[in-house]
Order: C-alpha cells, then structure tokens, then sequence
C-alpha cells in the first residue's frame, strides 16, 4: 500500500510539472516580467496561425486585448490539464481576454488534423499548428527551455508580461490574477 501511494504521488508531480517532446520533465520556470525589463520593452514575436476552422489569426490583430499563448502537445497531461483552466478564463473574460492554442506536435501539419482533439477537449477558443518560427521566438528567446505546456500572457500592448513553463492546479488563479491586471491598465 506504501509502494502504490509513493508511485501515485509521483506521477502526480510529474504529470503536473512539465513534458519534453514526448519526455516527461520535471523542470518548471516562472517568471513576472517587470515593468522595467528588456522584455517588457519589447513586442511579443508576432506569429500568424490558421485555427482548426480554417480561420486565419494574427496575433497583433488583438492589440487592446490581453492574450494568452498556450504552446503545448496533444501527447502531453500537463498540456491538457491546463486547457480547461484556459477554457474557463476564456469564457469568463471573453471581452478582454483570447486565449490562443498552438500544437508543437503538429507544427507543419494541417490544421484539420488537430480538430478532433479540440473537439474532444472542449476547447472553443482558436487553435492550430505552432510555427517553427512561433517556437522559437518564444521557447528558444524567452525560456530557453524545450519544455511544453509554456503559457505567456500578453498585454493589450502585445508585450509579454508574465509566463510559466509546466502546469499546477494552482495556476489558474495565477492566471486570473495577471488578467484581471492587465485588463484594467490603460
């Protein structure tokens, strides 16, 4: 009974930390950006994605809205964990706030390949394939990690604000937090 309870524990923490292109990694990273940072000066990379739908999105078309950026896998528990604290943000925010899904793990496939998981998530806010590019402005410059889920909340200036590498439960009043601050900044 010990044995299963420390095994249980285990994959707990693991499924709520992070994945590593199809590895499970236990390394985590937050980080605030400051009001006086270099990051804060500079412009979120501005990536242009098609949506599951076939919608094409831009992200500099949401200026004057916070966004949220969500990297993840389909492969990946941590990713999905974090979808549905997304969804419900998206929901209870809609007119300040998007909250944009891009796949890692069908970077350069067809977007329609990924609505069947969208569907089956739930999700109703846009979703498609990351960019090469997409990944490696944000993953390569701003964590330098490989790591997936990677979340970054943009301003209603397009500057990335706050971000976190991996998912806890908890995290979902973080993100509220940061939302709702950034929404009331003129």
């Amino acid at each position: 009974m010990k044995r299963l309870l420390t095994v249980l524990l285990l994959s707990s923490l693991i499924s709520f930390s992070g994945c590593q292109k199809e590895v499970q990694n236990s390394k985590q990273k937050t980080q605030e950006v400051s009001t006086t940072s270099q990051a804060q000066k500079d412009s979120a990379y501005d990536f242009t994605f098609t949506d599951v739908n076939g919608k094409t999105h831009k992200l500099s078309d949401y200026r004057g809205k916070v966004v949220i950026v969500q990297f993840f896998g389909t492969y990946c528990p941590p990713c999905r964990a974090e979808m549905p604290v997304l969804q419900e943000l998206y929901n209870k925010y809609k007119d300040k706030l998007v909250v944009i899904g891009l796949s890692v793990d069908y970077i350069g496939e067809s977007p329609e390949k990924l609505k069947p998981f969208v569907e089956r998530m739930g999700i109703t806010y846009p979703v498609g394939p990351a960019s090469e590019k997409a990944w490696e402005e944000y993953a390569g410059r701003i964590t330098g990690l490989d790591s997936i889920p990677q979340t970054y909340i943009i301003d209603k200036e397009g500057r990335v604000r706050y971000y976190e590498v991996g998912f806890a439960p908890s995290y979902g009043k973080l993100f509220e937090k940061v939302v709702i601050e950034l929404a009331s900044e003129k």
